[in-house]
Formats: structure tokens, sequence, C-alpha cells
């Protein structure tokens, strides 16, 4: 199984190469793109100076943007595992998505504990996020806003998705699941420190909110790309 890294990153300079660092340590290495979307400071040239290829926008376009842009470069991989920059993401972690993915998972979420090392406010968002995301699902998610995860070929080729900022990991889980793909989970430490969050409460959370209303009406009126979508057998990639 050929799987990428794919590490999205904004303004991300000071923790970037330990996260590359970590990555090289690995007994497999994975090959390792970062999308720089559109940093001021020095993330291109850090990614770079670890051996990473980087793709990079002129200016800031949302972590959707920049997942599905390094989804259409990796697109010959046989799997994809998206992680942040900041480090919250052990990179050691790695090889258990993969294993995940072998062992059937199209989709494979990263799921951390809701506990103390989680800021309350964050607590609550995840939890009324996942529970929705769950029941539109149909499959369990425990942590529908956790970054780290690993996506099949076949699915990210079949999956219609909305370019945008965070609310694209909620809609690939909600429509990857309708299309009768397999969601695993794998449980990883909920790492917090002193960096600051990229999520802006009043910009990124109506968003997702609104996301979660959208889906929900689609599983009444879906639209025309999941009606396409729906037509192929899962698991065969797109032509």
């Amino acid at each position: 199984m050929r799987v990428a890294a794919l590490i999205p990153a904004y303004q991300a300079a000071a923790r970037l190469g330990e996260v590359l660092l970590r990555l090289q340590g690995l007994a497999a290495p994975p090959d390792t793109l970062v999308v720089d979307d559109g940093s001021r400071d020095a993330t291109g040239e850090v990614a770079r100076q670890f051996g990473a290829r980087v793709h990079a926008f002129a200016a800031n376009r949302g972590k959707g943007h920049a997942l599905l842009a390094g989804f259409r470069m990796l697109a010959d991989y046989d799997a994809v595992v998206t992680l942040d920059a900041d480090g919250q993401h052990p990179p050691e972690c790695f090889p258990e998505f993969v294993n995940a993915g072998v062992a059937g998972g199209d989709l494979v979420l990263g799921a951390r504990a809701r506990d103390a090392a989680m800021p309350w406010s964050r607590r609550f968002a995840n939890g009324f996020a996942s529970g929705w995301t769950a029941l539109l699902a149909g499959q369990r998610v425990t942590d529908s806003q956790c970054g780290y995860r690993l996506y099949g070929r076949a699915l990210l080729a079949r999956t219609p998705s909305t370019p945008g900022r965070y609310e694209v990991e909620t809609e690939m889980i909600v429509r990857a699941a309708r299309l009768g793909f397999r969601i695993a989970e794998v449980e990883i430490p909920t790492l917090y420190g002193g960096e600051q969050s990229q999520i802006r409460t009043l910009r990124d959370v109506p968003r997702i909110v609104g996301t979660l209303g959208r889906l929900t009406l689609e599983g009444l009126w879906p639209p025309a790309a999941m009606r396409r979508a729906a037509g192929m057998r899962p698991g065969v990639p797109a032509p």
C-alpha cells in the first residue's frame, strides 16, 4: 500500500520542522507533501529544508482548498494520511492509520479523548458536531473535527467535495459514508500546547454548523454530484 503524508500548513514555520523530522524517523518514512496555504512566515522554506515536496498558494485560501489541492497532487497513491503542521498529531501514530487502511478502512479517523486535556469549549463543540455527523453518516464517528486521517484512493476519487475551510472534513465523512465507504478509527493522544488554533470561532464554527444543516437536507434531496457518485459501485475508483 503506497501511502503519502499530506500536511496543510499556515504560519507553521516554528513547529513544522519537528513534525517532518519525526515522519522521517519512522521505519517506513512516507513521501510528504506540504501545502503552504499562503503563509507569511518561512513555512515553505522549512518544509523544503526537511525534504518535503511543497505546493504553495499565493494567499490564504483555507484548509479545505489546501487539502483538495494536495489530494489532486497525490492521486496516484493508494491512500493519503493528513496531519496538522503544529505537532498536535503525533507522527508516530502514522503506521496505525496505514494498518487500519490495510484492514479495510476507507476513511480512518483519528479519535481524541474529550477529557481535561482538551479545552472545554472544544469538548462541547466537538461532542456536538461529532454526534450530528455520526447520525448523518450512520457509522461511528467519535471525533469529526480531528484532521489526522487516512483517505483511501477510491474514496477520494468518488466523493464529491466542496472547497472551503474546515467544514470540508465534515462533508467528506458524511458523503463518503452515504456512498457506502467504511469508516474506521484510531485512538490518538489529545495534545494541546501553547500553539494557537487556526480555527476562528466566529468564522469557522458557523460554517461547520451550516455544512451539517446542508448535509441533513442532502439526505432528503441529494445534489446532482452525489446522485452521479451513487450510481457507481463502492470501492471502484471513478474513471
